[in-house]
C-alpha cells in the first residue's frame, strides 16, 4: 500500500494541474472580447447590420495586418 505522503503529493500536483488549467481556459475578460470579435466579423461576413456596441468594437489590435 501506499504511504500517505505519497497520495498527498500526487493529490497536491493533480489539484495545482487542474487550477491552472481553469486559469488558463477560463479567463474572463478575454473571452467575451474574442466573441465579440467573431461576432462582428461573422455578421459583416453574412452583410447584416451592426449592433451599436459592435460598431464602436475596434479589432485592429488583432488585426496583423494594421500593426505594420
Amino acid at each position: 500500500m501506499f504511504n500517505s505522503t505519497f497520495l498527498y503529493s500526487f493529490f497536491i500536483l493533480i489539484s495545482l494541474c487542474l487550477i491552472f488549467y481553469l486559469f488558463i481556459n477560463f479567463r474572463p475578460g478575454k473571452n467575451e472580447t474574442n466573441n465579440k470579435i467573431l461576432l462582428k466579423n461573422l455578421l459583416e461576413g453574412l452583410d447584416m447590420e451592426l449592433p451599436d456596441e459592435l460598431k464602436a468594437l475596434d479589432n485592429s489590435s488583432t488585426d496583423p495586418q494594421k500593426l505594420s
